[in-house]
């Protein structure tokens, strides 16, 4: 019998050291109510400069899921936030998500009110042929209280739009382009969706909210001058100096923005002139009109060679007319230009299989000495690698066949990744027919040039 029973627990001891049977000493099991959480996973990847890394790439029509372990598991809730929703909770999750760039997090509390967090990046991709919004950034800026229309590509019909959580107004789809109203929020990044007449909602990526207009990055802006002013002929006015306009070239655009008053006579008109006045054609800049409903604001024109010369000889240029409120003049002019996009789509690379070819006619208006951007996305890959390689549709495996040898993408690759275009690069794109983006483990978004 006794024999028995020593055999039962070297069996025991043998079966609890193949399969580590848990301790009662593991902190896992043993800790309580009073410790604090710990949320234990170890593939929740971490983030870097204040950017939270991705945790997954997914498709829309793929759920979100994931599985955490917690401590002291018997007296921690968990629970989800999607772009700081709350959206599950419990150890698991396994939810569908809009397609765009979400922020999870995970939040782990005990019973004695005690919590800690996991932040981290969601990225669902949309799946073919999903509706798509234009993806520049002009098109992406929303600015407050305006009426925003944009390229739409692959819907027949939108009824609703949403700018995070707040539903935009007159909302209108024809040809290609959809019209909404921005409303009063607060500026900063938010998911665009669109929902259709079934009912059915998309994410179509972030888009910035501000106050402020769009501006060009190849585009300056100076204020030539900035205030809140009637004009009421010669009673009220605005001069901008001859010493202010001493620096705008001929050709530059000159913006005035205004507001109109409510007049008593319905009358309103604007006219810019200098300080000498006089009413013949060549004493004006821009010669009286007419302000109505249908006058753009800002109203903007050329400073010319004529304008130039009255101004500088009569020093300086005169805001003058009636009924309307004056708030700032700018001189605008295109500078270095913005990036000029080449190719623009979603393509997922996949070396042979999936890749991205630009013609040589395609390319032919890129200098040599250009800066060449590629925007792209990490993919997901079961074997977690990742690799980019420029070449030309001839492939080949030598120096000289490539435009950017094969190098592997990792966390630290620039985003876009930039690389000059240079005399050899375009002797072999002319050559052979264009440029092929090759590679595996990513999504090519954009290839733009800048001189």
């Amino acid at each position: 019998m006794i024999t028995k029973i020593f055999k039962s627990i070297c069996a025991i001891c043998v079966i609890c050291g193949f399969v580590s049977c848990s301790s009662s000493e593991d902190p896992f099991f043993t800790a309580g109510e009073d410790d604090d959480p710990r949320i234990l996973n170890t593939d929740l990847p971490e983030g870097s400069a204040g950017e939270p890394a991705v945790i997954k790439n997914i498709e829309r029509t793929t759920n979100f899921t994931y599985e955490v372990m917690v401590t002291p598991v018997h007296y921690t809730t968990v629970t989800w936030f999607i772009d700081g929703q709350q959206v599950a909770d419990g150890l698991t999750i396994d939810v569908p998500v809009l397609a765009g760039d979400h922020i999870l997090q995970i939040v782990a509390t005990t019973v004695k009110g005690k919590s800690t967090s996991r932040t981290c990046k969601l990225v669902v991709r949309p799946a073919a042929g999903d509706p798509e919004l234009a993806g520049d950034a002009k098109s992406r800026w929303l600015t407050i209280g305006t009426t925003k229309t944009i390229d739409c590509a692959n819907v027949e019909n939108v009824t609703k739009v949403f700018i995070g959580g707040q539903e935009a107004s007159n909302v209108s789809y024809a040809n290609g382009k959809l019209t909404f109203d921005i409303p009063t929020m607060e500026e900063g990044e938010y998911m665009v969706s669109i929902e259709d007449e079934s009912g059915m909602r998309y994410g179509c990526g972030l888009f910035t909210v501000s106050s402020e207009a769009y501006v060009d990055p190849g585009v300056k802006e100076t204020v030539l001058w900035e205030g809140d002013i009637d004009i009421n002929w010669g009673t009220s006015n605005v001069t901008v100096s001859a010493e202010a306009l001493a620096n705008v070239a001929v050709g530059t655009t000159i913006r005035l923005v205004y507001e109109m008053i409510e007049m008593p006579d319905g009358y309103h008109a604007m006219r810019i002139t200098t300080p000498w006045w006089g009413d013949n054609a060549e004493d004006q800049v821009v010669a009286q009109f007419d302000l109505t409903a249908e006058t753009p604001n800002p109203f903007e024109f050329t400073y010319t060679e004529a304008n130039k010369a009255i101004v500088d000889e009569r020093g300086g240029m005169l805001i003058v007319g009636y009924g309307y409120k004056l708030t700032k003049v700018l001189a605008v002019e295109n500078v270095a230009p913005a990036e000029t996009i080449v190719w623009q789509g979603s393509v997922d690379i996949n070396w042979g299989e999936s890749n991205v070819q630009i013609s040589a006619e395609e390319m032919a208006a890129v200098p040599v000495g250009a800066k060449i951007n590629m925007y792209y996305e990490m993919i997901d890959m079961p074997d977690g690698y990742h690799a980019m390689r420029v070449t030309t549709p001839w492939w080949g495996d030598n120096a000289e066949d490539q435009v950017v040898a094969q190098f592997d993408l990792s966390a630290d690759t620039p985003n876009p990744f930039e690389f000059t275009y240079t005399e050899a690069n375009k002797a072999i794109v002319d050559e052979r027919g264009g440029m092929l983006i090759v590679g595996y483990g990513y999504k090519l978004t954009k290839v733009t040039y800048a001189k």
